[in-house]
């Protein structure tokens, strides 16, 4: 069976549904975020992004690794970082990647998650413990950006406004098929 992978953007909710999802299923949960800070010795996203000058390409090329890792494996319910489906140019734009896309089409069954972007931008904007996206583009800009992006990669939308945890876990098991 293909692993169930939950994208959508920081604050969302992927890390409570994944966790939901394990219980209900008994199949492990994987972070890209927790392996790739295992995978630094520990440093945090925000210090790693920060020792790399603010660059997020060493972070975009580390997720690329983490995913080629665990591209083999089967059963899976990846709790995938905000920025997963994302990559830099030479220049620091944000394009999309890909290299990860392709991955994550090739072993998930890919379902984006959504919020109003009200909701979101109001829960991230104060939160000391996420790494700036950029020194120059606020939240909502890149949360703008990257919606269109979650959805067009994505096998199935989910919007997680007004629904229990329960509800949701229950429509990700029906259509993807681990029902």
């Amino acid at each position: 069976m293909k692993n169930i992978a939950l994208i959508g953007p920081r604050g969302v909710g992927k890390s409570k549904i994944s966790r939901k999802l394990s219980k209900l299923t008994g199949k492990p949960v994987v972070s890209t975020d927790m392996i790739a800070v295992y995978l630094t010795g520990g440093v945090s996203i925000p210090d790693f992004v920060k020792s790399h000058s603010g660059n997020w390409k060493p972070f975009r090329d580390l997720e690329f690794e983490i995913l080629k890792q665990i591209s083999s494996s089967k059963n899976l319910i990846l709790d995938c970082g905000g920025g997963i489906l994302f990559d830099q140019d030479d220049s620091g734009k944000e394009i999309v990647s890909d290299r990860k896309v392709k991955i994550l089409k090739d072993t998930a069954t890919i379902i984006s998650l959504s919020r109003k972007s009200e909701y979101l931008v109001e829960k991230i904007q104060n939160d000391p413990t996420r790494p700036p996206l950029s020194a120059v583009l606020s939240y909502k800009t890149i949360l703008e950006s990257r919606l269109p992006q979650y959805r067009a990669h994505s096998d199935f939308q989910i919007a997680l406004d007004d629904r229990s945890v329960e509800e949701v876990c229950e429509e990700i098991l029906r259509r993807s098929g681990w029902a």
